[in-house]
């Protein structure tokens, strides 16, 4: 039975350019930098779920770079987070908004275009 999700990994063009982002304009804990395998691996939350950052392996590989994830980063304050990160010049598509679920959305991009949500999740839901 499967318990959560282990890695999310996204395909960059340029390590160095995003591991930088993510470390430092997005705020997330490295864990290792594989230089040999152009890997990048950072904790995210509490649990084990980790985001890895990987260059293009070959011709198919480099359509996955600046493209629409899906993958959504949960968020406590997302009113508090979004100005963190604007301040931060980090790029949104889509200021925060309520759905009609519930919860609050925006929408971020990295360097290379690939595209993120930050949701903050309505009292109630589990995360």
């Amino acid at each position: 039975m499967i318990t959560q999700v282990g890695n999310v990994t996204i395909v960059v063009k340029d390590l160095g350019k995003a591991l930088r982002f993510y470390r430092d304009k997005v705020g997330l804990r490295l864990c290792f930098f594989d230089r040999k395998h152009d890997w990048v691996c950072f904790e995210c939350g509490a649990g084990r779920t980790t985001f890895s950052l990987t260059t293009p392996w070959n011709r198919a590989a480099k359509k996955l770079v600046g493209v629409r994830t899906g993958v959504s980063f949960y968020v406590d304050d997302i009113e508090a987070t979004y100005k963190s990160l604007t301040r931060k010049k980090v790029v949104f598509s889509l200021k925060p908004r309520k759905e009609r679920w519930g919860g609050i959305v925006a929408n971020f991009s990295d360097p290379d275009g690939n595209k993120f949500f930050l949701l903050q999740m309505p009292s109630g839901f589990a995360k």
